[in-house]
């Protein structure tokens, strides 16, 4: 099993001061409109008709969440589904699939979970995925670099999942639909797994498995 350097630096946990405070009765009339904000950004919630909430503006009894949000650029948001899907490999065979991004940094979770789709190989951890039973579909593997980026905006994400009664996340390394680009021979024995708790990625044999949860793009 080999090891990469990939640690992500820690992020205070902001969400929480703001509820906090809100709790208090600190913040502003400013403030109080952010319970309501239906911009896109880190630890937002996705509802099942396709809008989004702050954390602090759901309500179980009017609204049914489908996942957080948890990673924010120009062109592009995921978001994390609200169940852990279990342990499963990557694949139940040593090949190369091609058409997959092999590195630990692209967010291409959607391309990869296609590739791995057409190539025909018998994957359980994109079974699993796509088989997520959710009101809302496109649930996808996440890359490497995504669930890097899950682990980097972890402390937001676990913050609104408590208030949605989300799944906990896992300690486990997380199966990602990225393999091991470093050479043909390890690009058909290994995909990367992922730690959430600090992001550091590890070569993984693809028969060994590893935690599942699902993530999708939403622009």
């Amino acid at each position: 099993m080999k090891s990469y350097d990939y640690i992500m630096s820690y992020r205070p946990c902001r969400g929480l001061l703001a509820i906090l405070l809100a709790a208090l009765g600190m913040v502003s009339c400013h403030d109080h409109t952010d319970i309501y904000d239906s911009s896109i950004r880190v630890g937002s919630i996705l509802l099942t008709d396709n809008t989004i909430i702050s954390p602090m503006g759901y309500d179980a009894s009017e609204h049914q969440a489908a996942g957080v949000i948890f990673y924010v650029n120009k062109d592009t948001a995921l978001v994390v589904g609200l169940r852990e899907l279990g342990s499963h490999q990557f694949s139940d065979t040593l090949s190369s699939v091609s058409g997959v991004v092999n590195d630990a940094v692209s967010k291409c979770g959607t391309e990869n979970t296609a590739a791995i789709v057409a190539s025909g190989i018998n994957s359980p951890a994109v079974e699993s995925v796509l088989h997520y039973l959710s009101p809302v579909s496109g649930w996808v593997l996440p890359s490497a670099g995504e669930l890097r980026a899950l682990s980097a905006n972890r402390c937001a994400v676990e913050t609104a999942m408590r208030i949605i009664e989300g799944d906990a996340f896992s300690n486990s390394q997380y199966v990602s639909s990225s393999q091991d680009g470093s050479s043909s021979e390890s690009e058909q024995m290994y995909y990367l797994s992922v730690s959430l708790a600090n992001g550091f990625v590890t070569s993984t044999v693809k028969t060994s498995p590893g935690a599942v949860r699902p993530v999708m793009r939403i622009r």
